[in-house]
């Protein structure tokens, strides 16, 4: 079954496809080709694929006979995936004054914000990126995944559907020590995972985003840098900058002696969250381009 599915412009799928290819936690996640994203997720505990493809319209196609709310909630999680509603038009505008920008968003243009594909994922992700190198990070999500992923086969290409939250908060913190190699970070993993879902996905997306962090804020194992990344990279929520000082290393590389980080928050307001998406990935693919070049 292959439905049309609606996203504001401007977008573009090869910069998402582009994302995807070079974002480590997700490396296998997908099946991708440069027309194509192909993902797995859980819907009532069985792993579902689907496949967004380019054209235009953008489509996606769903498996056959599946019933109405499993299509439902397929045609969700691909659209939060690619950022399919979000508007960067205010983004876009704001960057018309800040020239550095405004060269990473010709560079960028058309990128929506691409997530994490549901709460539990970037629930657990959190805990593992905590004070940990993003490869090696990557690394435990994958270790996670071949134990507790749900297996479908796509093609001939076996991908693995992160379990739902209700399934999450069953897990054993003594088979994720062992799954993941990391005892501490398991007892944390099990603990967060109960507490974003004793919270619940409706009010973390709904809430003033103030009241949504603290409640994330109370959980034990969740700080500033894990709050926001859940709204952020879990959620789409762009109303804060995620408190890493990566960001502002990045940001003095951009603008150099002028950058003013209070001037930057009153520019862009609550597109600040997209500025840093799009900062860290401009900064990303100039590394990339310089050790390619060395």
């Amino acid at each position: 079954m292959q439905l049309s599915m609606m996203v504001k412009q401007p977008f573009s799928f090869a910069q998402t496809v582009a994302f995807l290819r070079s974002f480590p936690p997700c490396l296998g996640d997908h099946v991708i080709t440069d027309r194509s994203i192909t993902a797995a997720v859980s819907v009532g505990g069985i792993a579902r694929a689907f496949t967004l493809r380019d054209g235009d319209p953008l489509t996606v196609e769903l498996p056959r006979h599946s019933d109405a709310a499993t299509q439902r909630a397929l045609l969700a999680r691909a659209a939060h995936l690619i950022g399919a509603d979000d508007d960067v038009a205010p983004l876009y505008a704001a960057a018309e004054g800040d020239p550095p920008f405004r060269a990473l968003v010709e560079q960028l243009h058309g990128l929506h914000h691409v997530r994490f594909l549901t709460l539990g994922d970037i629930a657990v992700y959190c805990v593992l990126m905590q004070r940990t190198p993003i490869q090696l990070a990557s690394a435990y999500r994958r270790r996670f995944l071949a134990r507790f992923g749900i297996p479908i086969d796509v093609g001939g290409v076996t991908l693995r559907a992160m379990p739902e939250l209700d399934q999450l908060i069953e897990l054993d913190e003594a088979a994720i020590a062992e799954a993941i190699g990391h005892a501490r970070k398991a007892a944390l993993i099990a603990g967060v995972v109960r507490g974003v879902a004793a919270i619940g996905e409706d009010f973390l997306r709904t809430a003033p985003y103030a009241a949504a962090r603290d409640a994330l804020l109370a959980i034990p194992g969740v700080g500033p840098f894990s709050a926001a990344a859940i709204l952020l990279r879990g959620l789409g929520r762009m109303d804060e900058l995620p408190a890493i000082r990566q960001i502002e290393d990045e940001a003095r590389s951009l603008y150099g002696p002028a950058y003013d980080a209070a001037a930057i928050a009153r520019r862009y307001g609550a597109q600040i969250g997209y500025w840093s998406f799009y900062l860290r990935i401009g900064a990303g693919r100039a590394r990339r381009a310089r050790s390619a070049a060395a």
